[in-house]
């Protein structure tokens, strides 16, 4: 049932019940009791009214939030798509431990990539070397790519900006 024909309905039914609704309508009585019933329906139900309005507005931002997340090709999440394989540019390991790993498309020497890998003693970024080509395969979900090497061997998960974004890609 809408707002409003719920209130309808309590106000019908707060006139029909008072007393003063069956009194002459000449009777100044009658328009001062009618105020009194509608003020009070209002004065009681608007408590009720607002906390519903404030559910509503709650449930719609957090509708937004959840489709931003979920969100499908051509909106704001877009989802993880086909790659050609890339190949390993240069390995560089950083001061801090980390593994900063420069990618090229054979097909497209201008497409250039760059993926970082945390310190880790079991990073994956160890193992490769320049000329290792990589295989980034969409996960079905489309929140990322699967990183494999050459021999099929998954390296690691690749999330979409969004995924990184929505959800915490720490190691716990």
């Amino acid at each position: 049932m809408k707002r409003f024909s719920i209130l309808a309905a309590a106000l019908t039914m707060v006139l029909a019940s008072s007393p003063v609704a069956a009194q002459d309508s000449t009777d100044k009585s009658v328009s001062y009791g009618m105020v009194g019933s509608i003020v009070s329906v209002a004065v009681i139900t608007a408590p009720i009214w607002l906390t519903i309005a404030g559910f509503e507005g709650s449930a719609k931002g957090s509708q937004r939030r959840s489709g931003a997340k979920h969100a499908g090709a051509g909106t704001a999440g877009a989802k993880a798509g086909p790659l050609p394989p890339l190949t390993v540019e240069k390995v560089e390991r950083q001061a801090d431990g980390a593994y900063q790993v420069a990618l090229k498309n054979p097909d497209a020497p201008t497409d250039l990539a760059v993926v970082q890998w945390p310190a880790r003693d079991d990073s994956p970024a160890q193992a490769l070397k320049a000329g290792d080509v990589l295989a980034f395969t969409p996960t079905e979900a489309g929140a990322g790519w699967m990183v494999a090497d050459a021999q099929g061997t998954a390296l690691a998960f690749l999330p979409t900006t969004d995924a990184a974004a929505g959800n915490v890609s720490e190691r716990w």
